[in-house]
């Protein structure tokens, strides 16, 4: 009897579920063919602006314990390394570009048109979270104050008509 309650026991510790979050807060931005829409991953919510800076309106999903748990491992990834702030090919003009920004340390990562061996891990990176938001219902949201971060970097500058 004893030994039957100790059993017990032990499928239960071991079946009992343990939550996975998002070890950082992040904003992913990713733009093509004038197009830029922003997540901002935040526990397991990922927020959704679908034609920023617009924002009329916005959109949110939830992320399962599988996909926190690739995003970790991208994160790691991501950590372990050093990039630099931008990757930029200016010899092509209309393309592909995505931003990665870090809220808690401050830090961010853009990539213009630019295929390396150092960005090959953000590449990667950008087309997962891609492909989640590719098959995820998304359902309205009505709060429109969500930090999605610093998306300047999108826009290229006014030329100045004075010059």
């Amino acid at each position: 009897m004893r030994f039957l309650c100790i059993v017990f026991i032990l499928i239960f510790v071991s079946c009992k579920e343990k939550k996975v979050r998002l070890q950082e807060d992040f904003v992913f931005g990713y733009a093509g063919m004038q197009n830029l829409k922003v997540f901002k991953f935040t526990g397991d919510t990922v927020f959704v602006s679908p034609s920023f800076p617009a924002r009329v309106k916005a959109y949110f999903y939830l992320i399962d314990d599988y996909e926190k748990n690739k995003i970790h491992e991208y994160l790691d990834t991501i950590k372990g390394n050093s990039f630099e702030k931008e990757y930029i090919n200016d010899d092509v003009v209309d393309g592909f570009e995505y931003q990665f920004e870090f809220l808690k340390s401050k830090k961010r990562v853009y990539v213009q048109n630019f295929e390396s061996e150092a960005t090959k891990a953000l590449t990667e990176f950008a087309d997962y979270l891609i492909h989640i938001d590719r098959y995820k219902k998304e359902i309205e949201h009505y709060n429109l104050k969500i930090d999605f971060g610093n998306v300047d970097i999108f826009y290229p500058p006014e030329p100045n008509p004075f010059e």
